[in-house]
């Protein structure tokens, strides 16, 4: 009876670590698959272009930030097309193709990196200051969508993230300003928009680009 009683303990205390086992497996596959997933990727200097894989376009963008650690997250959409141009489109984030890049100590300028062609969504703001946590949510947001053409450079805005905050905001925005900013942005980039035509990737069109006769191709 005694050896029984003891068999019973060890089966009920084996039970009972396999399950903690379990649940802590679990809790760990869980919290893995929420933070190996991003991708860190990089912004370089246009004049130091990045060479491009299959089925890669550039994406170019102008940046303007500040802030102790600044940095964006990002989803590849399912959407495809010119899908990312529809007010109130709604979209579907591929989980599995998340990527994060940093904007710390990145000078004001014109800035490109190397992605699969397809619809994006630009999901997070990180704009931390000292002890002041910032994070603006822009996942439902048209505007912060680009789309990206293979053999492409696709331009996808003027980034600004002001270093002047208060305690709950902060000065953000991401604005499409291809048509100002051509000339400037045919001189820096020189022959790479030759080899790689500049097209515009950005969520909504420039509203001075209506009446725009230069040679640049749209994504329409």
């Amino acid at each position: 009876m005694t050896q029984n009683l003891e068999n019973k303990r060890l089966v009920e205390c084996n039970s009972g670590r396999m399950a903690l086992f379990l649940k802590s497996a679990i809790f760990t596959a869980l919290f893995l698959s929420e933070s190996v997933i991003a991708r860190t990727l990089s912004l370089v200097s246009y004049e130091n272009p990045p060479d491009l894989g299959s089925r890669q376009g550039y994406v170019l963008v102008k940046l303007d930030v500040d802030g102790t650690a600044p940095s964006i997250e990002f989803f590849k959409l399912y959407s495809n097309g010119s899908t990312y141009l529809e007010s109130g489109k709604k979209t579907r984030l591929k989980k599995n193709n998340r990527y994060h890049i940093s904007l710390k100590g990145k000078p004001s300028g014109y800035y490109l990196m190397a992605i699969p062609s397809g619809l994006y969504q630009i999901t997070q703001i990180n704009a931390p200051y000292f002890n002041l946590p910032y994070k603006l949510d822009t996942s439902s947001r048209r505007t912060w969508r680009f789309h990206v053409e293979a053999e492409k450079t696709n331009y996808i805005g003027s980034l600004f993230i002001g270093k002047q905050r208060k305690s709950d905001s902060i000065e953000v925005y991401l604005k499409n300003r291809i048509a100002t900013d051509f000339n400037e942005i045919q001189a820096s980039l020189g022959s790479l928009t030759e080899l790689y035509p500049l097209v515009s990737g950005t969520g909504v069109q420039d509203v001075f680009f209506n009446s725009w006769q230069g040679p640049l191709e749209v994504e329409q």
